[in-house]
């Protein structure tokens, strides 16, 4: 399997001659973060003149935040996702899932903070299946882009948010795709299990306990276990990536991203 390393050396290699003979080329790479589209200049609902749902985009400096490497149903179907985020950039709507990637080279496989450049269909869809979202709510999607590897980078660090703006699709809409810390927040009851997904719901203060819209913590990235927070668990913080299905979520990469009080 060829990893992101050997791509970027033999990118490297490339761009030389041997010490005889012409003097070496120079690969140039042009900006950090390309000369393409960011994400939140796709994404953000704000700007009128973006490019719409069903556009064919190219997207450049974008970073790996996390691939979705953990399949919690045991079906293959709840993995594969990989969450990319604009280099550099905290700021709403930088963030955004890629459905079905396939990669430049093809035998590539990306972790976070590799840095792509995408080229692919923007979507937003207003259903999963027959599972049918509420009037006004979508899921951002880039569907089967090209991702050309550019360079090994760093995770960017998270952006930190109130819990509360996960309470208003609206609000928490900015923030899907992106690495985000939501800080003091209670788990409301247990955290529960159905068929291998697991969730919690996040109440902070001020918040109704019966809220049908509160946002969850869930295993979608990584073995959470319902047995891993007691009743009405109190946080520090907890980080990870926000995710859409009917709630807004936060997926956790790691059991480090949780913080117990």
């Amino acid at each position: 399997m060829r990893s992101r390393h050997l791509a970027a050396s033999l990118l490297f290699l490339a761009s030389c001659s041997g010490g005889t003979g012409d003097p070496p080329s120079v690969k140039v790479l042009g900006p950090p973060v390309g000369d393409g589209k960011r994400i939140r200049e796709v994404a953000n609902p704000d700007i009128k003149d973006r490019p719409g749902p069903g556009s064919e985009v190219t997207v450049t400096g974008v970073t790996v935040v996390a691939v979705d490497n953990f399949d919690e149903t045991k079906n293959g179907r709840s993995r594969g996702t990989i969450y990319v985020q604009d280099l550099g950039s905290t700021e709403p709507y930088s963030g955004i899932g890629l459905f079905a990637p396939a990669f430049v080279p093809g035998d590539l496989r990306v972790a976070a903070g590799d840095v792509l450049d995408l080229r692919g269909e923007y979507q937003e869809n207003k259903n999963i299946g027959t599972a049918i979202f509420p009037e006004g709510q979508v899921l951002p999607q880039l569907a089967r882009p090209v991702a050309q590897f550019r360079y090994d980078f760093t995770p960017p660090p998270p952006v930190e948010i109130d819990v509360k703006d996960l309470l208003d699709y609206s609000k928490g809409r900015r923030w899907i795709g992106m690495l985000v810390k939501v800080k003091d927040v209670t788990l409301d009851g247990r955290l529960s299990e159905n068929n291998g997904r697991v969730t919690g719901f996040l109440t902070a203060k001020g918040t109704a306990a019966d809220d049908r819209n509160r946002p969850t913590v869930t295993n979608e990235l990584y073995d959470l276990k319902a047995g891993d927070a007691a009743e009405n668990q109190q946080f520090a913080s907890i980080t990870g990536v926000v995710t859409y299905f009917f709630n807004l979520h936060v997926a956790p990469r790691s059991a480090a991203d949780v913080v117990k009080k």
